[in-house]
């Protein structure tokens, strides 16, 4: 069959009428009636324009009547998803589309593997909940085949449904840890500014995006924040990559000095960059130095490995690409491939040691450990070691990186390609030269969607973009994280269409 952008019909549809808070996105009409969470300033209702012809080609948002408005904050694209098989997905109207993005940087096997859907009826046909207060086998198993594939001595789980739980509950077990270490003062957090940990208050408390902090900001924790290790464009003329490493790593330790060490429970951060910066690359000396300052004060240092984990960037965790290992690892998303809500919170012998000795964990959610996710995730974990996934990751994404570089990288508009294995980012600027980005009413990031469906794409989307004070001069991100089964043949036709659609929303934009 083949994908949208090849001759085939996709449904469009005229601009609906704009309802309701946020209202239904097109290109000649758009109401933004929120305070900006930003500047504090409420954004102008747009005056209406024409329409472009390339504009007149692309599916507007989904008009919120029906069933469909009983649906809270969803907008959606007037693309109904209608199955997925391997790395496409199939709209109602027989459309195929590439998934770019492997959903929300989620997918770590192909979609509809009958291997982990048998699986999932087998257990669902035995028991679909275990009751607290009896032992549960597909949750013991699953946390013992975490233990061999975790690097070092990160050999207990914890398990929940998603990412955000994940972080809520390392937080929790770094406090509880250091309180059953006799140090009842270490409380505090410190995170990355412009980082990602979820939308829970506690993931958001740690988290460093101000776009999503803002609203929230009375009811969040007070945690510190830092930068993330810079690119190397930062780097003064003269000092090496591993000085530079040292020299960013060396704002945790600073950070620590004013907080206060013994008031200092855990730092958290991302193996590969944050927000802006998000698929950098750090030095190997910036974590083996961060590893260094947390033992120094007795820090616990958090990975969060929700999406870097079980393959995405060629190794089984992204920590290893560094030789350090963290005190708490948090994985999500790929660990099922999103087949099932399943997250983990695996952490070391040393940290589990109280917790084995009566120190009573106080926490816990219904879902945790669900047997169905259990189960599932286990069958998602076998096809990734059968079918040799995190290998095909290792080659499959320097080939990626290197298309990426030789056919989108010199286009206007795209600053930078960044990451590692099957992990890929562009910076989508307006131009690169000046670093501008297009105003926020161009509705940039929706624009570039609308016409990468119309070419047969489909892109997980960020708010960095519109977001971002203007004076950091940096771009939207666009993430490049398909499932790790994809072979060289379909990276070819990924870039080939993405081409297309860099260069149609470079001359929208303008126009």
């Amino acid at each position: 069959m083949p994908l949208a952008g090849d001759g085939v019909a996709i449904r469009y549809h005229p601009a609906p009428t704009v309802t309701g808070p946020l209202g239904h996105w097109h290109y000649d009409a758009f109401i933004a009636k929120l305070e900006d969470p930003i500047f504090g300033r409420r954004r102008q209702q747009r005056t209406e324009r024409p329409m472009t012809p390339n504009q007149s080609a692309l599916p507007a948002l989904k008009a919120s009547e029906g069933k469909w408005a009983r649906v809270f904050s969803s907008h959606p694209f007037d693309i109904v998803l209608d199955r997925a098989e391997g790395i496409y997905l199939f709209d109602t109207a027989g459309n195929r589309y590439l998934d770019v993005s492997g959903g929300a940087l989620a997918t770590s096997i192909g979609a509809g593997d009958r291997r982990v859907l048998d699986a999932m009826r087998r257990q669902a046909e035995r028991f679909t909940y275990a009751t607290p207060a009896m032992a549960n086998e597909p949750r013991a198993d699953l946390c013992e085949r975490l233990a061999r594939l975790m690097p070092g001595t990160l050999n207990t789980s914890y398990l929940v449904s998603g990412g955000s739980e994940a972080v809520e509950t390392a937080v929790k077990l770094a406090r509880q840890y250091h309180l059953a270490c006799g140090r009842p003062n270490k409380s505090r957090v410190i995170g990355t500014w412009d980082s990602y940990h979820g939308m829970t208050l506690g993931a958001l408390s740690v988290a460093g995006g101000p776009g999503y902090r803002a609203p929230f900001d009375p009811q969040l924790a007070n945690a510190p924040h830092i930068r993330h290790c810079r690119r190397a464009t930062d780097r003064p003329l003269g000092v090496s990559e591993d000085e530079w490493g040292r020299t960013c790593a060396f704002e945790l330790e600073e950070m620590i000095h004013y907080v206060g060490p013994s008031n200092v429970a855990a730092f958290i951060a991302t193996p590969v960059g944050a927000g802006k910066d998000y698929g950098l690359v750090p030095p190997r000396s910036y974590w083996t130095s961060i590893r260094e300052i947390c033992d120094r004060y007795d820090v616990l240092l958090i990975a969060d490995e929700v999406v870097t984990g079980f393959g995405r960037t060629g190794r089984w965790f992204a920590m290893e690409h560094f030789g350090v290992e963290p005190d708490i690892m948090v994985t999500g998303k790929g660990i099922s491939s999103v087949y099932f809500p399943m997250a983990a919170v695996t952490v070391s012998d040393k940290i589990n040691e109280p917790f084995t000795k009566g120190t009573y964990f106080i926490h816990g959610h219904t879902h945790m450990g669900h047997p169905v996710g259990c189960a599932t995730t286990l069958a998602v974990l076998d096809v990734i070691e059968q079918d040799k996934l995190v290998a095909n990751a290792a080659s499959v994404g320097p080939y990626l990186h290197r298309l990426l570089r030789e056919r989108i990288l010199p286009h206007r508009p795209v600053a930078d390609v960044r990451g590692l294995g099957l992990l890929a980012i562009l910076e989508l600027v307006r131009d690169k030269e000046t670093m501008d980005f297009p105003p926020v009413e161009a509705d940039p990031e929706h624009l570039f969607q609308a016409i990468a469906y119309k070419h047969g794409l489909s892109f997980y989307m960020s708010l960095y973009g519109p977001r971002r004070p203007g004076a950091l001069k940096r771009g939207v991100p666009i993430f490049i994280t398909p499932a790790l089964c994809i072979t060289e043949a379909q990276v070819d036709d990924l870039v080939e269409r993405l081409d297309r659609v860099v260069q149609e929303w470079d001359q929208t934009i303008g126009e």
